[in-house]
This record gives C-alpha cells, sequence and structure tokens, in this order.
C-alpha cells in the first residue's frame, strides 16, 4: 500500500425489519448511523402508517363534532367546537347573505332614500353619445394642456347645465378636459 491513502472500510449495519410491513430493511447510502437506529420503518409510507395509529382520536375535533347549520345555504356539516358559532359554511354564502339582506331600508346605514341628484346618465338621456362626440372632435386630448391618458379624459359644459338646461347636449357646448384642468376650470384659475 503507497503511503499517505488509506482506505475506509464501509461499516456493515445489521439489517431491521420494518415495524408496519415486516420487510427487511438496511441503511441508506448517505443516511447517519444515529439516524438508522432510530429508523423503525423501511420507507415512508410505512412511517406514516405508524404514526397514523398513534395519532388518531388525539384531537378534541375528532372526537367532539358538533353538526353547524349555514345561515344561507342551509348545508348541514360536523365541524369543531371551536367553530360551531360561526353562522356561515364559507366566504362565498357569507357574502351572498349580506348582499341580499343589508340593502336598501334593511341596510344599518339607510336614511330613507336622501340621494335626490340621480347619475348623469339617467338624468338626461343621450349624455353619453353627447360626451363620446366632445372627445372625437377634440381628438381624445385635453383642450388645456393637451393629455390624452386614458381614464383622465372628462367632459365639461363651458355654459353650466343648471342654467342653461336646452345646452345640455349642445356640443358646442363641451370641451374635452383632464381632470386637473378640469379641477382649476372650477376653481376659476382658467378660463
Amino acid at each position: 500500500m503507497p503511503i499517505g491513502i488509506y482506505i475506509r472500510k464501509k461499516k456493515n449495519y445489521d439489517k431491521k425489519i420494518c415495524v408496519i410491513c415486516g420487510n427487511k430493511f438496511s441503511k441508506r447510502e448517505k443516511e447517519k448511523p444515529y439516524r438508522f437506529k432510530k429508523r423503525r420503518c423501511c420507507s415512508r409510507q410505512c412511517n406514516a402508517r405508524l404514526s397514523a395509529r398513534y395519532c388518531i382520536g388525539k384531537k378534541a375535533h375528532n372526537n367532539k363534532q358538533v353538526e353547524r347549520i349555514c345561515v344561507q345555504c342551509g348545508k348541514k356539516k360536523m365541524v369543531a367546537p371551536s367553530l360551531s358559532k360561526r353562522p356561515f359554511c364559507d366566504r362565498k354564502c357569507m357574502a351572498l347573505w349580506y348582499s341580499e339582506k343589508q340593502r336598501g331600508k334593511a341596510h344599518w346605514n339607510w336614511q330613507g332614500g336622501i340621494t335626490e341628484k340621480p347619475s348623469r346618465d339617467i338624468l338626461y338621456e343621450g349624455y353619453k353619445e353627447w360626451r363620446r362626440n366632445i372627445y372625437r372632435r377634440d381628438g381624445f386630448k385635453c383642450v388645456l394642456c393637451g393629455c390624452d391618458k386614458s381614464g383622465e379624459l372628462q367632459a365639461h359644459h363651458i355654459k353650466p347645465r343648471a342654467e342653461y338646461k336646452n345646452l345640455i347636449l349642445d356640443i358646442s357646448n363641451g370641451l374635452t378636459v383632464c381632470k386637473k384642468c378640469h379641477k382649476e376650470i372650477h376653481y376659476g384659475k382658467k378660463i
């Protein structure tokens, strides 16, 4: 044997017998010796079966389940006692219940339908077409600053709607402006 070269001899570990299936098994290639000494099963599947034997009936919710009935759909379900006070089976049922039960007069913040001004689309017909025509006429750009970002443009009445009701849908009474310029117009800084 040349000097400086040592050959490691593999230790032979005795084969063990699996507690679950009864098959013989030996140490794996990269397994540490102390791990092999602790092992009682040949595979992960057998180990899962072994641990399942000890876990049955240990948790309170497995032994003492309570029947819960969903308020929305009426579905019956067996749940742990800690979950029995929840009135819904899932978030979808909860959302449906709140959307149906808390509308109009049943809503906690209902104030008797005090809103007098409906939206412009309902207020007068043809508003959407008027706005679209103004945008087309001005090339989908703000007349004052040239902004052409989508979602920023608004249609502005030159003469107020409240005073000139006959000019509400007149295209010559409209301007395409961005939100920033529209605020400045109404606060008296432009035009």
